[in-house]
């Protein structure tokens, strides 16, 4: 008899296991939205006697960011780990002043309850531009100079995803699309470079205008000691 009870229970049991691995199989809608958090900053400029300049203030509110592919690596507490590369048609370039590519890009990514997800960035287009970030260099009342940085370098950047909740783990679900929000924070970018700095380097001719353009080959030092905090600057939010 008691046989006869623990087939029919241990069938049901292996039928439940069955569906709850269907279901981790399910796909959860994740879209890509980008987001440029902007730089501010004012100082009393001094460049020494007899020029003394009262005021000075940067601003940094728009960019360019080219993808040439994205990883993603998941880890989940039930299911198996998710790994995939995204199929590009083409390079994504994103204004990041607007935070629109010219394509809208999401993923399908199985759905479950992750304890740590990352996203895997290619940065970089076939002529080397990786990130671009333009702004306002103001020096004294009235003399506004355009400043432009240019990451102009392929590489790959890790980021770890956080959650847009309350606890730290990230949960998709099959019938709740979620956004993954990859932002650029422009002060960090700028974190170790000081106004001063800025007021003393070097001017090129640009696009019809006087720029001052920090890249691997113009103001080498400022650039370098913006290059190292590329990837602290870059956030994945999952919302």
């Amino acid at each position: 008899m008691y046989k006869n009870i623990l087939l029919p229970l241990t069938t049901f049991m292996l039928l439940l296991t069955a569906c709850k691995k269907d279901e981790l199989t399910l796909p959860a809608k994740v879209f890509l939205d980008f987001e440029l958090i902007s730089y501010e900053d004012e100082n009393t400029l001094k460049s020494g006697p007899p020029v003394d300049l009262p005021f000075g203030s940067i601003t940094i509110n728009k960019g360019t960011l080219a993808i040439g592919s994205i990883e993603f690596e998941g880890r989940r507490d039930e299911g198996r780990d998710v790994f995939f590369v995204s199929d590009l048609q083409q390079n994504l370039i994103v204004d990041l002043e607007t935070g629109k590519g010219k394509q809208e890009l999401s993923f399908d990514i199985p759905q479950g309850v992750y304890n740590r997800m990352e996203f895997i960035l290619e940065l970089g287009e076939d002529d080397g531009i990786s990130l671009v970030l333009e702004g306002v260099l103001r020096r004294g009342q009235a003399y506004e100079l355009p400043i432009r940085f240019e990451y102009n370098i392929r590489d790959r950047i890790k980021i770890r995803a956080e959650s847009g909740g309350e606890t730290n783990k990230i949960v998709l679900r099959k019938d709740t699309p979620s956004r993954a929000r990859i932002v650029v924070d422009a002060e960090e970018v700028f974190q170790f470079v000081k106004l001063p700095a800025l007021q003393n380097a070097t001017i090129y001719f640009h696009g019809g205008e006087d720029v001052l353009i920090i890249s691997p080959d113009k103001n080498i030092n400022i650039f370098n000691s913006m290059a190292i905090r590329i990837e602290k600057s870059f956030r994945v939010i999952i919302d």
